[in-house]
């Protein structure tokens, strides 16, 4: 019986090994950025009653058109940036969804930016 369960348990690790290698063939983990688009004021001062901690970004994978989120994560607008600055695409993604497909006309270089509130991530991609 314990041979049973160890050969089991030695097929499940293999083979959520091969799945986490396979998923990095061919796909690019997104870099994001932070930066806070606006900052509560009064008086012309910033109130901080403690150091700022910036948000954790998703763990992002893009693999051909498909955005993977590899984690858990709260609701995001995704915005795709061209060259000169054009909004190009923008999508809602509710909380926890796993993956988003991007646009199939979409080609070249351009910014991701996904907004909660006043935090953006960006990020910049080739398709």
């Amino acid at each position: 019986m314990k041979k049973i369960v160890f050969a089991l348990l030695f097929c499940m690790l293999s083979l959520n090994a091969l799945c986490q290698s396979s998923a990095n063939i061919g796909s690019t983990t997104i870099q994001w950025q932070v930066t806070i688009t606006d900052n509560p004021v009064t008086g012309g001062v910033i109130i901080r009653r403690s150091p700022a901690k910036l948000p954790t970004p998703p763990e992002t994978i893009l693999y051909d058109k498909v955005l993977c989120f590899m984690d858990s994560h709260a609701e995001y607008t995704l915005y795709i940036i061209d060259e000169d600055g054009e909004e190009v695409f923008e999508v809602f993604i509710p909380e926890d969804t796993t993956t988003i497909t991007l646009p199939s006309y979409l080609e070249g270089e351009y910014e991701l930016q996904i907004i909660r509130g006043n935090n953006c991530f960006y990020g910049y991609i080739e398709l």
